[in-house]
Parts: structure tokens; sequence; C-alpha cells
């Protein structure tokens, strides 16, 4: 046998064997799965970021974080939120390095467009006695906020490459309301 020949296929099967060794991450439930494709490919829509909130079975952080008068505004603009509870919750904390959050929710974490974990929050970051506190927690976010989109370069742009491929250009006006 050739040298070279042997030294790859031993290579190979080294390598199969640490492959086989290495610990597979735990798969997410179909739900958490596509919960969590909806509110990528929103952002990536309406450049925004998305707002993962990990809370207990009975809490319902997403609807009271809505309500409040200083973060209702920013988070209807700046942010897709979605919310696990629960078991889901502890399943995706564990799976985002975030095992603190496990213990001690609720617990928020904020990710861009592709998935990209930009910042976790535990409960002792933005709540006292357990009630949010929104200024604070605004304060936390704004930083994160996308950088704004110059719609007449993106407008020329797309009227560029529609007149490259002899399409024509949908401009749709929407709005999060």
């Amino acid at each position: 046998m050739r040298t070279d020949l042997w030294i790859s296929t031993l290579s190979l099967v080294l390598a199969g064997g640490l492959a086989a060794q290495a610990p597979e991450r735990p798969k997410a439930e179909p739900a958490i799965d596509a919960a969590w494709t909806k509110a990528l490919a929103k952002a990536k829509v309406h450049n925004q970021r998305v707002l993962a909130l990990l809370v207990d079975d009975d809490a319902d952080l997403a609807a009271s974080l809505k309500k409040d008068g200083v973060l209702s505004h920013p988070l209807l603009y700046e942010f897709e939120t979605v919310q696990w509870k629960g078991k889901q919750a502890d399943a995706l904390a564990v799976q985002w390095g975030f095992a603190d959050a496990v213990q001690r929710k609720p617990a928020l974490a904020v990710f861009d467009a592709q998935g990209k974990a930009l910042a976790k929050w535990l409960p002792a970051d933005f709540t006292a006695d357990g009630k949010v506190l929104s200024q604070p927690l605004l304060d936390k976010l704004t930083p994160l906020f996308c950088a704004p989109v110059d719609a007449e370069k993106k407008l020329a742009d797309g009227i560029a490459e529609a007149a490259k491929s002899g399409r024509a250009v949908f401009v749709r006006f929407d709005a999060p309301w």
C-alpha cells in the first residue's frame, strides 16, 4: 500500500472517530425552530433586531413590555419580539450558552437578523422587585437598534438591478402597525 494513500485513509478514520465522539448540540423542538425562523426572517425584511424573551410558564413578559409606555414604541419599530416559556425557554438558554437563565427568569437576549447574539441580560440587569425597569432597559436596548436604511439609495439600487434583467420594480410601503 502506498504511504500517501495509507496516511489519507488513517486521517479519514481518525476524523470520523473524533466527529462521532463530539457531543451533539441538543435539537430544538419544531415549535422553537418555527418561531425563531419566522422572527429572523421578519427582522431581516424590516431592518430590525430580534428580542428573545425567556420566561417562566406563568409569565407573559412580551405583552407587558408592549403595553409599557416607555418601551412599546421602540419595541414596535426596532425589534421583532419572540417569547419562549418554561422548558422551551430552558432549552434555548442552554443552547445559547445562557445557563444562568435556566434558574433565573425572565432573561432577555438580542440577536441580529442573521441570528448572531448581540447582548444577553438576566433579571438583575433590568428588573427590581419583580418589575421591569423601563428606562434602564431602554438605555440598554437603544445602542442595539439597527442603523436606518437609506430609502433613496435602496430604491436606486433596485431600479438599477431591475433594469439589468428587464424586470419591473415593486415598491412596498409598510409599517409595523
